[in-house]
C-alpha cells in the first residue's frame, strides 16, 4: 500500500560482540510504495544510510523530503544507526570505539578518554553493517542503491570501508573526515592502497568548513593525495564550504552532498 506523507520508524539494535546498543531509524518518502507500483521506481528506492546519526540523520531527512519533492534528488529511504546511550560522554567514547580506524590514544580536544586498547574498532563496526544492518534493511525495504553518510570520526570510518570494501556502498558522503586520526596514519592506508590497487571503484564528495584551519582539519590535503592517484573509476568530488565550523558544516554538506552523488546533473 503506498503511503501518501512520510513515515518514520525506530527499533533497537544489539551488537553481541561488544554487547552495545543502538537505534536504527528510518523514514520512508512521500508516496512510498513498498510494492514498487511506482513506475518511476520499479528497481526500488535509493538508500542513505547515515552514521552519527544523532546529527546526520535530521538533516539528511529534511534535504531528501524537501529536494524529492522538487525532484533535486530521488525520493529516497533514509536509515540513521545512532548510538543508545543518554549519556553524551558516554556516547562519546562508543563512537570513538566504533569509528576509529586504529588503537590510538586520543587527543583531549577530542572529548574520548577511553583508553587506546578500546579504540579502532572500525573494522568490527563494517562487519557488523555488512552483516546485520545492510540485510535487515533491504529485507523489508525495496533498495536499488546505497549512499553512506559520515561526519568526522564516521566520515573516517567511511573512508576505512572506501578503502576496504568499496563495492559496499554506491556513493560516500564524507564530511570532515577525521584523517589526522593516529597521526594521519590514513594517509599511510591510501598511500598503501595506491601501491596494492591499479584502480579504485567509487563515488565519492568529500568536504569541509573553511574555519576548519587548525591541526585537525588535512581534509584537502588528504583529498588532494588520493585524487593525485589518477584512478579511472574514481568519481572524486570536493566542496569547501565558507563560513563554516567542524560542527555548522554538518548539514551544508549533507545538503551539497547528495545533490552532487544523486542529483539528475552528476
Amino acid at each position: 500500500m503506498t503511503t501518501e506523507s512520510w513515515t518514520r520508524t525506530s527499533r533497537p539494535l544489539h551488537r553481541a560482540d561488544v554487547d552495545r546498543r543502538y537505534q536504527l531509524w528510518v523514514d520512508t518518502p512521500a508516496r512510498f510504495d513498498p510494492d514498487l507500483g511506482d513506475p518511476n521506481y520499479l528497481d526500488g528506492y535509493p538508500l542513505i544510510l547515515c552514521l552519527d546519526a544523532i546529527w546526520t540523520f535530521g538533516s539528511a531527512v529534511d534535504v531528501a523530503r524537501i529536494l524529492g519533492l522538487s525532484k533535486e534528488v530521488p525520493r529516497a529511504i533514509v536509515a540513521g544507526v545512532a548510538h543508545d546511550n543518554p549519556d553524551i560522554r558516554e556516547l562519546v567514547q562508543e563512537r570513538a570505539m566504533d569509528f576509529t580506524i586504529t588503537s590510538a590514544e586520543a587527543p583531549r580536544l577530542t572529548g574520548v578518554r577511553a583508553p587506546a586498547e578500546l579504540l579502532g574498532g572500525a573494522e568490527a563496526m563494517r562487519q557488523w553493517i555488512d552483516a546485520e544492518v545492510l540485510p535487515l534493511l533491504r529485507e523489508e525495504y525495496p533498495i536499488s542503491e546505497v549512499t553512506f553518510v559520515g561526519h568526522s570520526f564516521s566520515a573516517l570510518f567511511g573512508l576505512h570501508v572506501l578503502f576496504n570494501a568499496p563495492e559496499t556502498y554506491d556513493h560516500y558522503l564524507l564530511a570532515s573526515p577525521s584523517v589526522w586520526w593516529d597521526d594521519r596514519v590514513m594517509f599511510d592506508i591510501e598511500a598503501q592502497h595506491a601501491a596494492d590497487s591499479a584502480d579504485l571503484d567509487a563515488h565519492v564528495f568529500m568536504s569541509k568548513g573553511s574555519l576548519e584551519v587548525d591541526d585537525f582539519s588535512p581534509h584537502k590535503e588528504f583529498h588532494d593525495q588520493l585524487a593525485s592517484r589518477g584512478h579511472e573509476s574514481l568519481d572524486l568530488h570536493w566542496h569547501e564550504f565558507p563560513g563554516e565550523t567542524h560542527s555548522s558544516v554538518v548539514s551544508t554538506a549533507i545538503n551539497r552532498g547528495l545533490r552532487v552523488l544523486l542529483g539528475p546533473n552528476d
